[in-house]
């Protein structure tokens, strides 16, 4: 610490006790305003004291804003001046990284310990060092080196830059399982989040050690065994091995299986209004099976809801287990406390402002002064989150007197109305524009409105659409399209314009439904090629059809654009003409049905088929745009759409009135947060014409490999397709393409 000069002291020795200080000025300042410095001096016309001078110079260090301070002592006339004379640290103008390839620069921002605009402080960079280092032993950089520089600049400040050699990073080369009996090694590596560095690992990323997923490894080791029966499984910390250049690791994990448990009984105590059959038929566990931890809890909630879904929302279940070590054998005793039976005394509605209330609460599956249940109060709020009017969704519940309830829905909402333009291209249609405005809760009554219009150099498309999913406040869908569509075929051009009314209702829950459409039809075809099928040439001109089509729809799909499981089926019927009247004369049968379910790993497996018939009422020749083809995206890919049809005498394509389509797919994530998807497939279909009998010949064949990447304007196909049957005169494959969506 800087002492007062010894001018300063000579002079105190000559003066007069108890000497004033009538001013203090600052000298060497540029950055620090004087007002902050004299935060810290002594005041202004304040009794001379040497120990409060040199306190306050230590307190000026303190500030970490100085290199040097120092105090003087001048006598200007009659008074006597104190000067503080300050050396400036150096401010931090810009803070730079260089070489950081693994980690971006704004994780690496978060460890700083020394910011821009604040001083240069050697301790502080110091620390952030160490902290950018851990931050890269964190990501497995165990060789990381961390050096900094410092470049001039005006105004006294400098840009800090931190030179960064990350190294390799450490990757996990192998993985032992010790102690394990019952399962194989293989099979436990199958349940972990940390794999082993592979071939592709610069792709799929196996090999990267991360603390949070050891850890949950560990449990899910344990969770394994505890759903198999080892109810004293014991599954030690992993352990971390290391080479000498820290490159490479291997982990050790180490089990002790102990015995594997039966149940041997299960009881239930305590329940009064629902019986000991049904509440042990909920079960899943049965004596006799192997006891599972997952399982046991799972079977808990179950009883707890059996109760609570009717009337009794207090119900408790306290499971008692008796564990015998030396038979491997426990007995499980279901404790039920039933509690009392509640009603719903009110259902009150919060944060509509739009919405009417009734078109809420037609949703709900319950209502004021039905006996309480857990099941469909959880349905009533699925129910309104489905509307999609709402942003968020609530429902509290609320105990009040004379074993009453009250429910609070809250409901935040959200803009229904949309204004969108579209673009896409299809290897059908090229590019395609898309202008749509569409209104949903119209009034705030749960109507629907929908404009759209699509153009292409192949088509040209204007809906008008109106839905009531409510008609009558039940759940009764009501709707009508106004449409004229236009599109240009590879042989011909097909305009239509009319009207269609639709009508709808469940038939199980929200999982099947019916659906009715009566449509007026005026088409017209021309503009049909020289070397067209003449079957195409003779329905040149215009027709009327009048149709009638109910549909069944299945679906228990668990997400509307990627469903890893679930069944998505449609039956529908068309029927034409007839006692309906109009020019054209046929019914249209079509089926198709789509099974998903997950395989190995993050693969998910798809099962299509599809079967379609067509048949005339009168002996004219069946509407040309109604008969059926293939190829193409959408059914057998690697054939062009209409590829795969019957032919006429002249060898021209024209449809048939019959077809099957199978498909098989895998589809598997490249990058998730990509949302970037690859697809395996096996295509198989054939389409037959009047006279022929379903598989009277061969179906064609492709398989192929594809990308599909759901990205923010929309889904994007690329699919490659090659013919296993290729004919002479064909090409042997075909890519096709396809993206669209809104922006």
């Amino acid at each position: 610490m800087k002492r007062i000069f010894v001018l300063l002291i000579l002079f105190l020795s000559t003066v007069v006790f108890a000497t004033q200080i009538d001013k203090v000025k600052i000298n060497g300042n540029k950055r620090v305003p004087e007002s902050k410095i004299k935060l810290y001096t002594v005041s202004e016309k304040s009794e001379f004291d040497l120990e409060k001078i040199d306190s306050s110079i230590r307190q000026l260090y303190q500030t970490g804003l100085f290199l040097n301070v120092s105090a003087d002592l001048e006598v200007e006339g009659d008074e006597i001046v104190l000067i503080y004379n300050v050396s400036e640290k150096p401010f931090v103008n810009k803070i730079y990284f260089e070489g950081n390839d693994e980690i971006s620069e704004e994780s690496l921002k978060e460890k700083l310990a020394i910011n821009e605009g604040e001083p240069f402080d050697k301790r502080k960079i110091e620390a952030t060092i160490k902290e950018i280092r851990k931050k890269y032993q964190d990501e497995n950089f165990f060789n990381v080196r961390i050096n900094y520089d410092i470049e001039e600049r005006e105004n006294n400040s400098v840009d800090l830059i931190f030179s960064i050699d990350e190294g390799k990073e450490a990757k996990v080369y192998n993985i032992e399982i010790l102690g394990n009996e019952f399962y194989k090694d293989k099979e436990i590596k199958k349940l972990l989040e940390t794999d082993e560095k592979g071939f592709f690992s610069w792709l799929t990323g196996s090999g990267k050690l991360v603390s949070e997923e050891l850890a949950l490894d560990r449990e899910r080791i344990r969770a394994h065994y505890l759903n198999n029966g080892f109810m004293r499984v014991q599954v030690a910390e992993p352990e971390i091995i290391y080479n000498d250049d820290k490159t490479k690791i291997t982990l050790i994990f180490r089990i002790v299986e102990g015995a594997r448990y039966k149940i041997d009984s299960i009881n239930v105590k305590g329940n009064i209004h629902i019986d000991e059959k049904t509440l042990l038929d909920r079960a899943s566990l049965k004596p006799g099976d192997y006891f599972s931890s997952e399982k046991f809890q799972k079977d808990i909630e179950s009883l707890t809801d059996a109760f609570t879904s009717i009337g009794y929302p207090f119900a408790n279940v306290d499971p008692e287990t008796n564990v015998d070590d030396e038979k491997h054998i426990v007995k499980i005793t279901y404790n039920i406390e039933e509690n009392m039976l509640y009603r719903i005394e009110r259902i009150e509605i919060f944060g509509n402002e739009k919405t009417r209330d009734r078109v809420i609460r037609r949703e709900l599956s319950i209502a004021e002064g039905d006996i309480y249940s857990s099941a469909r109060i959880k349905n009533s709020k699925q129910n309104v989150q489905y509307t999609n009017y709402f942003e968020e969704v609530t429902m509290t519940e609320e105990p009040l007197p004379d074993n009453k309830m009250k429910l609070k829905l809250n409901v935040k909402e959200k803009p229904t109305g949309t204004f969108s333009i579209g673009a896409g291209y299809s290897t059908l249609d090229g590019f395609v524009g898309t202008l749509q405005i569409q209104k949903d809760n119209l009034f705030g009554m749960g109507y629907s409105l929908n404009l759209k219009g699509e153009f292409s150099s192949n088509r040209t498309d204007y809906t008008l659409s109106f839905t009531n999913k409510w008609l009558f406040d039940r759940p009764i869908t009501f709707g009508f399209d106004v449409y004229s569509l236009e599109r240009s075929y590879y042989d011909y051009t097909k305009k239509s314009e009319g009207v269609a009314l639709r009508l709808g209702h469940p038939v199980i829950g929200r999982k099947l439904y019916m659906y009715y459409k009566l449509a007026y039809d005026v088409e017209d075809i021309y503009d049909i090629d020289t070397d067209a099928s003449d079957y195409v040439k003779e329905q040149e001109g215009k027709t009327t059809t009048i149709s009638f089509t109910p549909t069944l729809a299945y679906n228990t799909t668990n997400h509307p654009l990627t469903p890893s499981k679930g069944n998505k089926s449609r039956l529908y019927v068309k029927y034409a003409g007839g006692v309906l009247g109009g020019d054209n004369n046929y019914v249209k049968i079509g089926l198709e049905s789509s099974q998903f379910f997950p395989l190995f790993w993050k693969f998910v497996g798809m099962v299509h088929g599809e079967v379609g018939y067509l048949t005339a009422l009168d002996n004219n020749p069946l509407p040309i745009d109604e008969r059926f083809r293939l190829g193409g995206m959408y059914s057998v890919r690697g054939f062009k759409y209409g590829d795969i049809s019957p032919k006429d005498e002249n060898g021209y394509d024209y449809g048939g009135d019959k077809y099957v389509l199978f498909n098989v797919e895998a589809v598997f994530p490249i990058s998730e947060s990509a949302n970037l998807m690859g697809v395996i497939f096996y295509d198989t279909g054939q389409v037959y014409d009047e006279g022929e009998a379903y598989f009277s010949y061969d179906l064609r064949k492709s398989a192929g490999f594809g990308f599909r990447w759901y990205s923010p304007i929309g889904p994007l196909r690329l699919e490659y397709g090659k013919k296993l049957d290729k004919k002479e005169g064909e090409s042997s494959d075909r890519w096709d393409f396809s993206i669209g969506g809104m922006f």
